[in-house]
């Protein structure tokens, strides 16, 4: 349907059905987007796809709302699993849950199957599919040679076995691992997980999932208009509306609307207009308005009835330094002395409080994260002193007689991101680098990084689980790019600490392994360490329960509103 024509067809029922059209529209909760374009969970790699996947689909484990420290709680799973005692080994039972009804099932509801696990996993190692998950169905014994099998070119055969994946009956899988793993269990509640029926993808295809999700989480995809907005209802069925009372005086939101819209200050104004309830992130520009000298809240805005959240996340951003450039990979004093200039007090003072500075690869709130200062911080002289030691003493280039050029390249630049870079220029310049900004579209810069041929590039990660090991993971050898070692970053000592880390049993160990690695990798500079982010959120008052959660995937779940028909409202 188009814009148009949707936009008379409301209207019109809007004056028709004026009293119960508001009421709907009471129950529906409406937030912003970038973009989406996918909703297949072989290929969910993207936050926002990710946001969109997790109200559709239902994996074995997802996350308690309100604890913290994190914690997992069954899902699909009706108890966490049996663990064998060697740590190798879980057994869940699915709780009864049902996908709603489809044209794949010939029209009709079916039960979710243990199968439905098997399969879904095992799309995650098909590399005809070309999915972004693989690494996290690798642990599992026998999926690596399934993965090797799939890279011919005959079909993949499904009924070939993984030894470490079974149903053993409707309501019963069994996943055995190569080696005890400590992150598994956190794998598990992201959507690559999500099991998949083998009808859907023999009724839509595969290109054909990507549009048709077919799940049994607590929303439904209603409506999708590409590039528009994605329009969710609730799934009476799923497990956590059991026992829901319908007259209560805060119910869930019947509607969910992701509307698409990429940019910042429009999305700013459709939250001052009503037209949004959640503004996940208040930009730069709009710090000052929204933001008071206290980092509280300004009085406009709680006029408007506008609650602030200010919380840490996970996100953390830097300049990768790629270690098969010949100017910069084999320099490990020039590397340390681009970092020793990043001036981090104007860096935060440019975001205007919206950043933190980093101490290692890792925001500082997480478990095993270095407290120390960075060895390589701010430190203009010590930066002048590493130059010589590197070769180019004011930052003049012997070869050439002239000051050394750098270049860094970036993606999708928006004015924030091209001035931000420009700053970076400004603090290498003090010693006497010149930094060239390379502009590119976001498929240009990856496959640059891809081909190895960025000197530096600006990236960002966003923890996948609350585990240290998931920024560890981005300086293993057997990460390189294309993988999310995008430095191509080797260190024999790092990949040994590393695997003990993941298998060992022993929290000391852990914790010794991980602090081993930090001190390796700070020394050696393979990034230059930029920040870790600040969420500023912005709720509508009317959004009840709203906490604020590191993986927020899918919790619109748990927020409530206030019901203006039942008999208990003022």
């Amino acid at each position: 349907m188009s814009g148009l024509r949707r936009f008379t067809f409301v209207l019109v029922a809007a004056l028709l059905l004026c009293t119960p059209l508001m009421a709907r529209e009471d129950l529906t909760f409406r937030r912003a987007q970038p973009s989406l374009n996918t909703l297949d969970p072989a290929h969910g790699s993207d936050t926002s796809v990710n946001g969109a996947m997790s109200l559709i689909f239902q994996t074995l484990l997802e996350y308690d709302y309100v604890a913290r420290p994190y914690r997992l709680i069954p899902g699909a799973a009706e108890a966490m699993p049996e663990i064998s005692t060697d740590g190798r080994t879980y057994t869940f039972r699915l709780r009864e849950a049902y996908y709603a009804p489809d044209p794949c099932f010939g029209g009709k509801r079916r039960r979710v199957k243990a199968q439905d696990f098997v399969y879904g996993w095992k799309r995650l190692a098909d590399r005809q599919v070309g999915g972004s998950g693989e690494w996290l169905v690798a642990p599992i014994k026998g999926m690596e040679a399934f993965a090797e099998a799939s890279s011919g070119e005959s079909p993949t055969d499904y009924n070939r076995e993984v030894e470490g994946l079974r149903a053993l009956d409707d309501r019963t899988l069994r996943v055995e691992l190569a080696r005890p793993n400590n992150q598994f269990l956190w794998f598990l509640s992201m959507c690559y997980m999500a099991p998949v029926p083998p009808e859907a993808v023999a009724y839509y295809g595969q290109q054909g999932l990507a549009e048709h999700p077919v799940g049994a989480g607590a929303y439904r995809l209603r409506e999708w208009w590409r590039g528009y907005e994605m329009v969710f209802e609730r799934n009476p069925e799923w497990h956590g509306w059991q026992g829901l009372d319908p007259n209560a005086e805060e119910v869930p939101f019947e509607t969910i609307r992701y509307l698409i819209v990429k940019d910042a200050s429009t999305q700013w104004l459709m939250l001052l207009t009503g037209q949004l309830d959640f503004l996940e992130q208040v930009d730069r520009n709009n710090m000052e308005i929204a933001i008071d000298p206290k980092m509280g809240l300004s009085p406009e805005l709680k006029a408007r009835g506008i609650r602030l959240f200010t919380s840490p996340t996970l996100k953390v951003y830097y300049l990768g330094i790629n270690m098969d450039d010949p100017v910069m990979g084999a320099n490990k004093a020039l590397r340390q002395a681009v970092n020793a200039a990043f001036d981090t007090a104007r860096w935060e003072a440019y975001y205007r409080g919206r950043v933190k500075a980093l101490n290692t690869v890792a925001p500082s709130h997480l478990k095993d994260a270095r407290q120390a200062p960075f060895p390589y911080a701010f430190d203009l002289a010590k930066a002048r002193r590493l130059m010589e030691e590197a070769g180019y003493p004011g930052g003049i280039d012997p070869r050439t007689g002239e000051r050394l050029r750098l270049t860094v390249e970036i993606g999708n630049a928006t004015q924030d991101t091209t001035e931000s870079m420009e700053l970076v220029a400004s603090f290498l310049s003090a010693i006497g680098i010149k930094l060239e900004i390379s502009v590119n579209t976001w498929q240009a810069l990856l496959e640059k990084i891809r081909l190895r041929r960025a000197q530096m590039f600006l990236m960002g990660w966003v923890g996948d689980y609350p585990d240290l090991e998931t920024f560890m993971q981005l300086f293993l050898s057997r990460n390189q790019s294309p993988g999310p070692n995008r430095s191509n970053y080797v260190q024999e000592e790092v990949d040994r600490l590393y695997d003990r880390a993941v298998a060992s049993r022993d929290p000391e160990e852990i914790s010794r392994c991980w602090a081993r690695i930090q001190d390796i990798v700070l020394e050696d500079c393979p990034w230059i360490l930029l920040h870790y982010a600040l969420d500023f959120s912005l709720v509508n008052a009317r959004v009840l329960n709203y906490i604020p959660h590191n993986f927020p995937y899918g919790m619109e779940k748990h927020y409530r509103v206030r019901c203006k028909s039942s008999p208990t409202s003022p």
